[in-house]
């Protein structure tokens, strides 16, 4: 997941952002059909699964162990913010924590905590800003909050920095400069996460792994080749693996008893020819997603198709770590931008070919398409496909208590283009159900999460606000 250059952008006024008050809807009550999924362990020094991160945990999964919304005493609205909110993480008390960047002659970024009903913050702090957080979603796109229910954010001056809540505002209780090791002023720290003995990592977009030591403030880095860069989150898993994908290849990373990055094993991918439209990097949209003790997915760039490519994660494996390869959607029209999700052992994909959305622009005409892929031999299989529904660049989950994968489409009529927060049968693919959001640009929710919360609410940041599906 990432965004397109919005730096030096005027703001343009979203009549939405004013009509915030919600509406009554009615869901059918559906019974669940739950996915078997391998346990995702929780991350010591993060909280609870499905909290966490843009992708909801440490494995990147992108699936929750409770139900979505369904039935009536529902209702729909947006709350109107200053900003895309890209991620947003629930700490222990049920408020979410977010960082929204505001586009007005550049960007700000402001740390919000949220009432996970009323959408209005009760404690706000505004971010450093900088060189490395001009455009795309690093320097505070990608958060993540801590094992104490700390928000953990990268910032534009390139520090990470950990705050406690402190209503009306968040107090700074740690920061890193990590400027000198990163060694490029325009260089933006895309994401940080933490691996299971508490080092925090993080990546930039120009190709440098690092992470830093929290007690003592020491700071180790790895450099990849000079023309491969970052451009979306990564996983880590309970044996010290840092699993990051550049836009030529898919790499573990773990650290050596002297302390150093050790590149554990590389896989180069197809890149393909081109950055396709509906993307934002040359190579691979995905941030990798775990399942299981062993399997890895990520997509390539291939043409005439994508793939869906499954791997072994272990340090050591004997033999091939291309487990699946499996070509998704129409030939010469096909992408992703977006981390794919874990449904028991297979992966679901989105088509997000024809994306070409900005602030000020609509969305470009986007190719339909969602797949469940599955890999019982190489080199796996497609379980469904659909065109039912258009997704141009959210970043859907699932839930493994319902079996429905939440999506946010596009509907256009006339020149006009209608949203809808959707439910997509994980089994089947079936479309079972759809909620009109909104028509327009402020509606457009430009690469950023969907996520539902501990209650069954289901949100999705927009340009305007956030859009909350949920009970009344």
């Amino acid at each position: 997941m990432s965004t397109h250059d919005t730096a030096a952008v005027q703001v343009p006024v979203f009549p939405a952002a004013a009509a915030a008050t919600p509406r009554p809807v009615s869901i059918p009550a559906l019974p669940p059909r739950p996915i078997p999924h391998p346990p995702v362990p929780k991350h010591p020094w993060m909280a609870a699964n499905g909290r966490s991160n843009m992708h909801n945990d440490a494995y990147m999964s992108d699936g929750y162990p409770w139900p979505g919304p369904s039935g009536d005493g529902l209702e729909i609205g947006l709350g109107a913010l200053d900003g895309l909110c890209a991620t947003l993480t629930f700490d222990r008390l049920g408020h979410i924590v977010t960082v929204c960047s505001a586009i007005r002659l550049g960007v700000t970024r402001e740390l919000l905590r949220l009432d996970p009903r009323t959408l209005e913050p009760d404690a706000r702090y505004r971010l450093p800003s900088g060189g490395g957080g001009s455009s795309g979603f690093g320097g505070g796109g990608y958060i993540y909050l801590d094992n104490l229910d700390r928000p953990v954010v990268p910032t534009a001056d390139q520090r990470v920095m950990i705050f406690e809540a402190h209503p009306p505002t968040f107090e700074a209780v740690a920061s890193y400069d990590l400027s000198a090791a990163i060694g490029d002023p325009a260089a933006s720290i895309q994401s940080a996460l933490p691996d299971w003995s508490g080092r925090i990592w993080w990546v930039t977009d120009v190709g440098i792994v690092g992470y830093v030591h929290p007690d003592s403030g020491e700071v180790r880095t790895y450099a990849l080749p000079a023309d491969e860069r970052i451009g979306n989150s990564f996983a880590v898993d309970e044996t010290g693996g840092v699993f990051i994908v550049s836009d030529h290849a898919q790499y573990r990373f773990d650290v050596a008893p002297d302390g150093a990055i050790v590149a554990t094993w590389r896989e180069a991918y197809d890149r393909g020819t081109r950055m396709k439209p509906g993307q934002v990097n040359f190579g691979s949209g995905t941030t990798p997603t775990l399942i299981g003790p062993s399997w890895l997915g990520i997509t390539d760039n291939a043409d005439p198709r994508m793939h869906v490519l499954v791997y072994h994660r272990e340090a050591a494996y004997p033999g091939d770590r291309l487990a699946a390869q499996v070509p998704v959607f129409p030939p010469g029209y096909s992408d992703t931008e977006n981390s794919l999700i874990a449904a028991g052992e297979s992966f679901i994909v989105e088509n997000n070919y024809g994306y070409t959305g900005t602030f000020t622009s609509p969305t470009g005409p986007v190719v339909p398409g969602m797949a469940r892929v599955a890999w019982p031999a190489y080199p796996g299989e497609t379980v469904w496909s659909t065109e039912r529904v258009v997704v141009p660049s959210v970043v859907s989950k699932v839930s493994w208590a319902d079996g429905r994968v939440y999506t946010y489409t596009l509907r256009e009529r006339e020149g006009a283009q209608d949203w809808f927060v959707t439910a997509v049968d994980a089994h089947d693919g079936a479309v079972l159900w759809e909620v009109y959001a909104g028509s327009g640009l402020g509606f457009d929710n430009h690469y950023a999460g969907l996520f539902v919360g501990p209650d069954g609410s289901v949100y999705v940041p927009v340009w305007s606000g956030i859009v909350r599906l949920g009970p009344a």
